[in-house]
């Protein structure tokens, strides 16, 4: 929380700054309410990335990984599952590219099949902020460690049953013998942990400087435009933003996909959000600061959201979050590693379809 606190502020007063010494106008707006403060959301969950990376490092480097691996593969077996498939799914947490890449090293096509159809279940790194976010701002800190790890543990368990049901219905047989060579037990070096853990946050910090970036300055643009000038003019000025954005081109997009997640308590800034992730997951905490930037005195993200959405809504949205489709680069993995198209066809649509239902079913049992 503390250099959460200070990157918050950091970017705050980078905006100030900014803003003071540009003209008025158009380029202004944009550097200061669009890109500025979406970037700063995005880099502000950096904290929770570096030890969500450590404890992956960590497996990975003291060799434990593989052991893991022989010593689940019994369990594994219960859910048609091979013991080597924890290794990419282990992986996922961090991140599902190289989780798919990683789920070579399981010989079986079915097998293969099965652990890359579930890998979207394990909750990637870039989904964290999103977590952090909405956790943070509808639960009680005494009971948020425990939420947070209900979603981890729970994607990962419903993964499970998901494979077992794969297996049974669509990927007939038992999984391969486990066959795997044990590498030795080492401590794990702090200079290359270090290192490690400096490459994935510059690639973080790369990826929220320009991808995140130029996503959040087109987000900003659509819902900020067009501006009808006549009808602004007759609305009192604490007005005129929530009308601009409700009558933004970016409203425009998410009414047309409104219907389909209205049943689940989501208005069109939501249907934005879950849009904007399929881009990359922490663009879904830029788009919803761009959404909900009602005035300068908002100092806190969750607040606004607080005020906008219901328990039952974030909740539905949590759940949407952990099961569809992950992001595009990773989506393109996929069908890199998949080459028939109804396996790919299948991995497009079913993560959507069981998400929504999950959701649905939460929606409805807390509303």
């Amino acid at each position: 929380a503390i250099p959460m606190e200070y990157i918050d502020k950091a970017f705050s007063a980078f905006a100030s700054a900014i803003s003071s010494v540009l003209p008025k106008g158009l380029i202004n707006n944009a550097i200061t309410e669009g890109i500025i403060p979406a970037v700063g959301a995005v880099v502000m969950f950096l904290p929770n990335i570096l030890i969500l990376f450590l404890g992956i490092t960590l497996l990975e480097s003291t060799g434990y990984m593989s052991r893991v691996a022989y010593l689940l593969d019994g369990f594994f077996h219960k859910f048609g599952l091979h013991g080597k498939s924890f290794i990419p799914l282990g992986t996922g947490f961090g991140c599902s590219i190289p989780a798919y890449m990683a789920a070579r090293t399981l010989k079986s096509e079915k097998d293969r099949l099965i652990t890359m159809f579930i890998i979207g279940f394990m909750s990637c790194g870039a989904r964290l902020p999103v977590y952090v976010l909405l956790v943070g701002t509808f639960f009680a800190p005494e009971v948020q460690g425990n939420v947070m790890f209900g979603i981890y543990i729970g994607g990962a368990l419903m993964g499970l049953i998901v494979a077992k049901v794969l297996r049974v219905v669509a990927f007939k047989g038992e999984p391969e013998p486990f066959v795997m060579e044990m590498p030795k037990y080492r401590f794990p070096s702090i200079k290359g942990i270090l290192l490690d853990l400096w490459i994935k946050s510059k690639m973080y910090l790369q990826k929220a400087g320009t991808f995140i970036a130029g996503a959040s300055l087109i987000i900003w643009f659509l819902s900020s435009y067009p501006v009808n000038d006549k009808e602004l003019q007759n609305l009192p000025e604490a007005e005129q933003q929530t009308y601009i954005m409700e009558h933004s081109y970016l409203a425009s997009i998410g009414k047309t996909i409104e219907a389909v997640l209205e049943p689940i308590g989501m208005s069109w800034k939501e249907s934005v959000a879950l849009l904007s992730g399929l881009a990359a997951k922490e663009v879904m905490v830029s788009t919803m600061a761009v959404l909900y930037h009602t005035n300068e005195d908002d100092e806190k993200l969750g607040n606004v959201i607080k005020q906008n959405i219901s328990f039952a809504t974030a909740v539905s949205l949590i759940i949407m979050v952990m099961f569809y489709s992950p992001c595009l680069a990773a989506m393109g993995t996929f069908y890199a590693e998949v080459p028939q198209w109804a396996w790919r066809t299948f991995y497009t649509i079913y993560p959507n379809v069981f998400a929504w239902v999950m959701a649905f079913i939460a929606y409805q049992m807390l509303n």
